[in-house]
């Protein structure tokens, strides 16, 4: 217990001493208090303080006179103002700034010497209540006796004496200092680049010009005296087709309150055209009633001169065939010119933003072609891409990194040239190579061959005369040799054509009556399941320079394919017509050169070949053809033939439809059978047309050529873009140009949706397969357009229809120009029925299937003169060699049908 009483006792002692202090240090604090108050109130006179040196009175009243003294001798003027801007006191420099006595101003009111436009704001400053910081503004005073306007900085610092509110203010003469700050603006205002003028415009619209300040030199090249002291010298300046413009412009913004910014172009001093700039902004004044304003007028002829190089480039950017685009290294597409325009299908605006993977499709070859450019700076190669329309293109791309001004990587510019065509065409040349190294080679094979099977031809031939008395089996033999070797020898032969290996004897030839051979041949040996039709208008037809024999051979061998490919019967078409085919025509079909042709069509409604064959059906010894059945030869020789005349080949196909050759011969200049009086083309008058067509080639050749004949045209690739259009463009398109042969939507059912869409539209049907007319026909299309057709023939036939009225438009026949006669089928078939006995009708039909005009014309002369235009419409159909039509007629009337065919 001991042990802890004493701390705590120590602990209770130094608790005591701690109050006795604190109530000390109380005691002091309520006599100072006390001592503070007497002096606030005015009971205390002096004070004294204690010091080393003994003690020292303060009395209040030297210290209020030191301070006087301080503000006697301040270099600023103060005064003690109350709320209500009474002046209590001021110091002389006051007095001096304002230009007035000492006496006059105490007592007096501040608000006289205050400038009207800052009286409110320190009126209002003075009477607010007590602020504990100093407001200082700039302002101007007036002087008393000369009413000069004076520029001061006035500080402002409230306080209060016995609830007295007042104002102790300092006022700073800045006068000096605003001179410098006018004198150094005004130097580098006149050796600016811009020009300041004061102006007013009159309710009449007058424009006054106050005041001109800057460098009236380099914008106007007239010095500021000048301008100053005329000011019509600028207004004058400005050309005439930019002044009305521009003041027309600065009034009607000004009066309805807007500030603005015109551009004009001004006659400069020394004679040169310099574009300007007016950023002008102005307000009503009441006093003056009018609109008082501040124009600034700068010198932007670089800026212009830049823009117009920019605009320049972009321009030739934007003609360049290429595509030209930039993109960042996130592949976001920052830039995209014209050219990517035409060459991808989208427009800037839908592609600007989006990434390249996406569009086109090719994820790994950009992003290879990314890496390196990234790496190395640049990169080219070749990349397949695919466009808006889904197509697949080739482009060979050359990509450059751009770098920033820190010389880092900023983005990429790409520029990609469309090269589809020519890998096509390096595709056609390499295949032409191939086929010419295997001519040949074909070639010397069939020199060997000939060289075998002519000793092996001629003992099978000399045996017998040397064995008379061979029996039976061995005759078989001998006879199986034979034959064998001049089976092989017409193999040799036909390898000798394709390889152009035989010369051929050149004749004039009328290839209109070497095809009614060939067609008469067919008739007698063709399946009868099989019907064959022609329109061989051999007077019209022109002449070509062609070895008879040859040219024989390659109708034969497409007769006998189209034979082959009806196994279970169909019909085989065969017509001729003359074509000339201009430079356009020639784009349109890369074998093709400008002249004149005879063009030969051969078209079954067999089986069709497969898309993925087309391209190799000319290759020799390709055969689809069972083993035995077919040597693979037979269209090698055809396109070894035509192209040996100087011709070519195209051909049309589609599965389960048919296919359709036509054989394009050069026709003998200066000696065709008719001559035709070269017309001018007929032009558009604007029309918008819809072209479709999956291929590209055809779309973007078919564009360009009517616009040049003043058309305009919208392209799409398929039935479903077809129709998206028209609807968009319904109102504007005039015709659309519709193939029959499509992926997504076929022809025929987009046909018949724009029909459901618009049941006037105005359709062109077009194919390379006559089959397809009568499913255009089914769609109630009239219209129809073979493949490959010429120009002039496009422009005659959409000149045709936009003349004529939907409604009343005759269909367009699928074979000849014109009709051989006004009637149609049905009203024929009709009265043929009511007229003609049966044994007429099957006389009729037979002579028709022999193609013997003779004896069709001698039946015709049977009919009552009463019916002649029944028998002129007959005439016309043999005349024009369409037995297939009066077969058509003659087996409904046999049958007993009337309906229509």
């Amino acid at each position: 217990m001991k042990d802890t009483q004493a701390p705590l006792e120590k602990l209770r002692q130094e608790v005591e001493t701690l109050h006795r202090q604190l109530a000390e240090v109380q005691e002091r604090l309520n006599v100072t208090e006390e001592t503070l108050q007497a002096i606030r109130s005015g009971e205390v006179d002096a004070v004294v303080v204690s010091t080393q040196q003994g003690d020292r009175v303060f009395t209040l009243q030297g210290s209020d006179y030191v301070y006087q003294c301080l503000v006697e001798q301040m270099g600023e003027g103060a005064a003690t103002v109350s709320s209500e801007g009474l002046i209590l006191y001021c110091n002389k420099r006051l007095s001096e700034i304002l230009n007035c006595p000492l006496k006059n101003l105490i007592g007096s009111g501040l608000e006289p010497f205050i400038a009207p436009k800052d009286r409110k704001a320190v009126l209002l400053l003075l009477q607010q209540v007590e602020k504990e910081e100093t407001l200082t503004r700039e302002l101007s005073l007036f002087t008393a006796t000369e009413n000069k306007e004076v520029p001061v900085k006035l500080s402002i610092k409230q306080f209060r004496i016995d609830e007295l509110l007042l104002n102790s203010i300092i006022v700073t003469d800045i006068t000096e200092s605003k001179i410098k700050e006018a004198a150094k603006l005004s130097q580098i205002l006149n050796n600016a680049i811009v020009v300041i003028n004061n102006f007013r415009l009159l309710t009449d619209g007058t424009l006054e010009i106050d005041s001109w300040t800057g460098g009236t030199q380099l914008i106007f090249g007239y010095t500021l005296e000048a301008v100053q002291a005329d000011s019509s010298l600028v207004t004058a300046n400005i050309l005439p087709e930019d002044r009305e413009k521009a003041f027309v412009s600065l009034v009607e913004n000004i009066k309805a309150g807007r500030s603005g910014m015109i551009e004009y172009r001004f006659r400069h001093g020394d004679r040169t055209i310099r574009w300007l700039s007016s950023n002008y902004v102005a307000e009503w004044d009441q006093e003056q009633d009018c609109w008082v304003g501040i124009e600034i007028i700068t010198d932007i002829t670089q800026r212009k001169e830049t823009e117009q190089k920019i605009a320049e480039q972009a321009a030739l950017i934007d003609l360049a065939t290429d595509a030209i685009f930039v993109h960042d290294l996130d592949d976001n597409i920052l830039f995209w010119n014209k050219g990517s325009e035409r060459l991808y299908g989208w427009t800037a605006t839908e592609i600007i933003g989006r990434k390249t993977q996406t569009l086109f499709n090719q994820e790994i070859s950009l992003t290879q072609a990314l890496q390196t450019t990234i790496e190395q700076g640049s990169w080219t190669g070749e990349i397949e891409q695919n466009t808006k329309a889904g197509n697949k293109i080739i482009v060979e791309s050359r990509n450059t990194l751009l770098e920033n001004k820190f010389s880092r990587p900023k983005c990429i510019l790409v520029v990609n040239s469309d090269i589809t065509e020519r890998k096509k065409l390096e595709k056609q040349y390499y295949h032409v190579q191939r086929l010419e190294s295997l001519g040949t080679l074909a070639s010397g094979i069939s020199h060997d061959f000939n060289n075998i099977l002519t000793p092996i031809l001629g003992v099978s031939q000399l045996l017998p005369l040397k064995l008379p008395n061979m029996d039976e089996q061995t005759q078989k033999l001998l006879t199986l040799l034979s034959s064998s070797a001049k089976r092989g020898a017409e193999l040799v032969k036909q390898i000798m054509l394709f390889s152009r290996a035989t010369e051929y004897q050149s004749v004039i030839l009328q290839v209109g009556y070497l095809l009614l051979e060939l067609i008469g041949i067919a008739q007698q040996t063709f399946p009868k399941s099989i019907n064959i039709s022609a329109d061989i208008p051999t007077k019209e037809l022109w002449t070509i320079s062609a070895d008879a024999t040859q040219i024989h051979q390659v109708f034969l061998n497409l007769m006998i394919n189209a034979r082959d490919a009806m196994s279970s019967g169909g019909s085989l078409t065969i017509y001729a017509e003359n074509r000339q085919l201009d430079e356009d025509d020639a784009l349109m079909n890369l074998e093709a050169k400008a002249g004149s042709y005879v063009v030969v069509t051969v078209a079954d409604t067999g089986m069709g070949i497969p898309p993925e064959l087309l391209n190799r059906i000319f290759d020799p010894f390709f055969t689809t053809k069972e083993v035995g059945k077919g040597t693979g030869l037979g269209l090698s020789t055809v396109m070894g033939i035509v192209k040996n005349h100087g011709g070519f080949v195209k051909v049309y196909s589609e599965l389960g439809k048919g296919t359709e050759f036509k054989v394009f011969l050069p026709a003998i200049e200066g000696e065709v059978s008719i001559t035709t009086v070269e017309e001018a083309m007929p032009r558009g008058k604007g029309e918008l047309i819809l072209i479709v067509d999956d291929e590209a080639s055809i779309r973007e050749v078919t564009k360009t050529s009517l616009e040049n004949y003043n058309y305009r045209t919208i392209l799409a690739s398929d039935g479903i873009e077809a129709l998206a259009l028209y609807r968009e463009h319904q109102q504007e398109i005039s015709v659309v140009l519709m193939d029959m042969m499509m992926p997504n939507l076929d022809g025929v059912s987009a046909m018949r949706a724009l029909q459901s869409i618009n049941p006037m539209v105005k359709i062109i049907a077009t194919s390379g397969l006559i089959n397809n007319i009568k499913l255009a026909l089914d769609a109630n299309v009239k219209t129809f357009l073979f493949k490959p057709y010429t120009l002039r023939k496009l422009l005659q036939m959409l000149t045709e229809i936009l003349s004529l009225d939907e409604a009343q438009a005759d269909p367009i026949p699928p074979i000849t120009s014109q009709e051989p006669s006004s009637l149609t089928r049905i009203e024929l078939s009709r009265d043929a029925l009511a007229i003609m006995p049966p044994e007429w009708l099957q006389q009729m039909y037979e002579a028709a299937y022999y193609c013997d005009a003779d004896v069709l014309l001698e039946l015709i002369e049977q009919i009552p003169t009463s019916q002649g235009a029944i028998a002129n419409a007959l005439k016309d159909l043999v005349l024009n060699f369409k037995t297939d039509i009066i077969m058509e007629l003659t087996d409904l009337a046999k049958l007993g049908l009337t309906k229509e065919p």
